[in-house]
């Protein structure tokens, strides 16, 4: 069954998807389930893929998205549909573009999904054969390596594999079947990497006896009687061994014997645990983002340190809006349901005060309204309270800014509807001053972002590196034409039928 869009109905089916590529997470929020957020992602990347598959592609890769739409993105391609020109490429930049953990857990969501044509074993095995640091992901990921491995052979081939690989390990010779057997199922994928490096790692995912010659699988065997020998291994995987080997020795001991070799994430993240067990664990603030710091903040305490990060952070990312002889009115919405889920605590109030911090940097002037909301000693806000946003929006439009701007989850309380009752009032009354909304958080009942009024473009943030995606979601309100420019150029592809002026024939968009 056909029907035909018009540039307007295209441009909100994509305006819909920039929403989630820059806002969905994943979780639960104040006012929706985790499953009703995942069933919005799903209509809003399937509705892309059908309006216009080659955009869909090259949008999952630009880097603004987050990890999760590449993950949904490159799941949702090769599940369902033909591949439009470029789109193995595509897929391929969107997965190069994910964290090791994230690639992984696309992996598992392609199993769980039953996913497992051609292109999706293809992408798996070369992803993860052909890499260099195949050793290190074997230590560190080792079930889920050995999930993904299993789940693009298949278990009969995946058994067959650990079988030859244990011959070959224990010097026996293998017959000519054997050795067809790797050529196809391993070494083919492996590109130009040492085979023996890759045979061993494989062997070792799955769960063959050894010997082993590698020195991060020999560290990893020697841990399990002494836990010393694994000081090289990664921190998360010594602390799996030391829980199920040594669990007398003290998580303590753990930290001290891999500090030197956390990630960034386990850094800010083990603070509290390092500060317990008495060990000092370095940290340089200026490697995360805004929103990062200030949950950190909220966590452990805004420290001179955070606060130097977060006004370099707000400089740099200032540096981008052109907003410098402008007035800018803030509305930032401080009540309760900004504090967010358990899932996802006091993300939405970070990133409100994370685009409080760039927009003011970046504005020549900037008044600043919240509702709702307690300032703390330490100046930061802490949620409560309702959103009586109209009444603070009659007080950004007395400070007669040349903008304002709303940030808040949509969610208006105080009463509700009044803040569209207010604005239409100010139209009447020939005030024409532009607003716009950003939102932290989608609203599954929405369909997106909860609309405050049928005048005001909203849009979802997330990060502050994200803020081209949104000025490509505000435009495909005000000016598609100029949106779809914007957009070809971003995603490095000609053009953008669908929202041109003359509608475009396309397979039924689902609602």
């Amino acid at each position: 069954m056909t029907t035909e869009l018009a540039a307007a109905d295209a441009a909100r089916v994509v305006a819909r998807f920039l929403d989630v590529a820059v806002g969905a997470t994943g979780r639960a929020t104040f006012y929706n389930t985790a499953d009703e957020q995942a069933a919005l992602e799903r209509a809003a990347h399937r509705d892309l893929a059908a309006l216009d598959r080659r955009l869909y592609a090259a949008l999952i890769g630009v880097p603004d998205m987050l990890d999760r739409t590449r993950q949904t993105g490159v799941l949702q391609l090769l599940a369902e549909g033909e591949p439009a020109d470029g789109e193995t490429d595509a897929v391929r930049r969107a997965v190069a573009a994910l964290t090791v953990p994230r690639m992984l857990n696309l992996y598992g969501r392609l199993a769980t999904e039953r996913v497992n044509n051609a292109r999706a074993r293809k992408l798996i095995l070369r992803t993860l054969l052909g890499s260099p640091a195949l050793e290190l992901w074997a230590v560190r990921y080792r079930r889920k390596l050995a999930a993904a491995l299993r789940h693009a052979w298949g278990e009969r081939t995946a058994g067959i594999v650990r079988s030859v690989l244990t011959r070959e390990l224990s010097g026996a010779e293998l017959q000519p079947k054997e050795r067809r057997i790797l050529a196809a199922s391993v070494d083919r994928w492996a590109g130009g990497r040492d085979r023996a490096v890759v045979h061993e790692c494989v062997a070792f995912v799955l769960g063959a006896p050894g010997p082993f010659t590698l020195p991060g699988v020999r560290a990893y065997t020697a841990a399990r009687g002494d836990l010393d020998a694994g000081r090289t291994l990664p921190y998360e995987t010594l602390e799996g061994l030391r829980g199920r080997f040594h669990p007398g020795e003290p998580p303590a001991r753990v930290l001290e014997l891999t500090k030197g070799r956390l990630t960034a994430g386990q850094r800010i993240a083990g603070q509290a645990q390092a500060e317990r067990a008495g060990v000092e664990v370095d940290v340089d603030f200026t490697r995360y983002d805004a929103v990062r710091l200030y949950v950190y903040a909220y966590e452990r305490g805004l420290t001179d340190e955070v606060a130097r990060a977060l006004a370099d952070r707000a400089r740099r990312t200032a540096a981008a809006l052109d907003l410098a002889d402008r007035h800018v009115a803030l509305v930032l919405d401080g009540s309760a349901s900004m504090a967010g889920s358990g899932t996802q605590a006091l993300r939405p109030i970070a990133v409100t005060l994370a685009l409080r911090d760039a927009l003011r940097a970046a504005a020549g002037e900037c008044t600043e309204i919240w509702c709702g909301g307690t300032v703390g000693d330490d100046g930061l806000v802490r949620p409560s309270g309702a959103t009586p946003l109209a009444e603070a929006l009659l007080a950004a439009l007395r400070a007669a800014p040349d903008l304002v701007v709303v940030v808040g989850d949509g969610y208006e309380n105080a009463p509700a509807g009044r803040f569209d009752e207010t604005l239409t009032a100010a139209r009447l009354l020939g005030v024409r001053t532009p607003v716009v909304h950003m939102s932290p958080v989608l609203a599954a009942e929405s369909g997106g972002v909860r609309v405050l009024s049928g005048e005001v473009p909203s849009l979802a943030v997330q990060r502050m590196d994200g803020l081209q995606l949104a000025a490509c979601r505000l435009l495909l309100e005000a000016d598609p034409a100029a949106a779809a420019r914007m957009l070809a150029k971003l995603a490095g592809v000609p053009s953008v039928p669908a929202l041109e002026a003359e509608p475009v024939e396309l397979e039924e968009v689902s609602t």
